[in-house]
């Protein structure tokens, strides 16, 4: 309660602690739904319709936990994008590390997710993503225990549950972990100066602040699990699975688009594979990249900015290529935007690191008239 934080926080900082109560909300919502979920290959598809239909309260439960995926992914993007934009990464380097980690585990947990209602995209999504093991030495072997046998079947389902149910305990010890380290150092700031003389207790500047993000954030999520409960949901993942028919295009949830449109790309398995984890993993380079920087804000560098809102809106063209099917111009699209998201993601430091030299000189040449 007695943190001391700068005093100029924006509403950008709220994006933390809107991650822990969409945390919490997903934990609990997802205990209470596994209490009525059978993961059994025969049974899955009932017990979901059973959730749906006779449980009480079974439908709010589940619009709420499929709704809280997408907002709980919505608000790490946020976040994400401000630390890059602020410059976070530069002041706290071992906080943004555990971030990224943070980051890797969710899209575990939420991939798992999307396999539990056991549908038509639920399987071919898990065919998918599983062969991908088979790239590394020893990969075979690791899927067939994964799958519990040669093919997917009800024992692949049953691991998946038990991943998806306990994950996000680690999820949530790791978030804990990310709190303490970044009270070590306390927090960053929009301008990214220091500002040790000038910082204010958190309670009650930033309780306020953050109840009332609360409020907006719950309405949010209210808005989205009752009134458009299926508006991130494909209509293949209600239909039962037909393991003798492949859909014209499988695809994940909206926050793993960009990743699978990157994938894509490359013909070459190993290849789609190794740029997919180059452009999730990239981010983890920033502090290293941008350890000698002078400035820590793109407040302060215009071309790292305009970098950063190219960066920005080509995550968002990425996300609408892994929706199409791969072919003809859209596979051009794809490599053209994946090129385009590490070009700008590893230029950021570099271009923050070159106004600054143009300003620094340029200041001191001035000084010296």
């Amino acid at each position: 309660m007695k943190y001391p934080c700068p005093s100029n926080l924006n509403i950008w900082w709220n994006m933390g602690s809107m991650l822990f109560v969409t945390l919490a909300i997903q934990i609990l919502s997802g205990i209470m739904l596994s209490m009525n979920y059978t993961a059994d290959g025969n049974l899955a598809t009932e017990s979901m319709s059973y959730i749906l239909r006779d449980a009480n309260y079974g439908w709010a439960l589940r619009s709420t936990h499929m709704a809280g995926a997408s907002l709980f992914f919505a608000l790490i993007y946020i976040h994400v994008g401000r630390g890059v934009y602020y410059g976070s990464y530069m002041k706290l380097p071992h906080v943004w590390y555990s971030g990224v980690t943070l980051y890797l585990l969710s899209m575990g947990v939420g991939f798992l997710g999307y396999v539990l209602p056991w549908g038509v995209m639920s399987y071919w999504g898990l065919t998918v993503i599983t062969n991908m093991m088979t790239v590394f030495p020893g990969g075979a072997r690791a899927l067939e225990w994964f799958q519990g046998g040669f093919t997917i079947s009800t024992f692949t389902l049953k691991r998946v549950f038990v991943l998806h149910f306990l994950l996000p305990f680690v999820i949530l010890g790791m978030s804990v972990a990310h709190v303490l380290l970044l009270h070590n150092n306390g927090s960053s700031n929009p301008l990214g100066l220091d500002t040790t003389e000038l910082v204010v207790p958190f309670h009650p500047y930033y309780t306020s602040k953050d109840l009332v993000g609360f409020v907006f954030m719950l309405a949010g999520l209210a808005a989205l699990a009752f009134t458009f409960p299926k508006i991130t949901a494909d209509p293949l993942q209600w239909q039962t699975i037909n393991k003798m028919k492949t859909p014209a295009v499988i695809k994940p949830e909206w926050y793993f688009l960009y990743a699978y449109a990157i994938l894509r790309s490359v013909p070459h398995k190993a290849g789609g594979l190794a740029l997919m984890f180059a452009a999730i993993l990239g981010i983890a380079l920033l502090p290293t990249l941008g350890k000698y920087a002078k400035t820590q804000s793109m407040v302060m560098s215009p071309l790292g900015e305009a970098l950063f809102f190219i960066w920005v809106a080509n995550f968002m063209f990425l996300g609408i290529i892994g929706s199409q099917e791969p072919a003809g111009a859209w596979i051009l699209a794809g490599q053209v935007g994946t090129f385009v998201h590490l070009f700008c993601m590893l230029s950021i430091p570099a271009a923050n690191a070159k106004w600054e030299k143009m300003l620094f000189n340029g200041y001191g040449r001035w000084i010296q008239i």
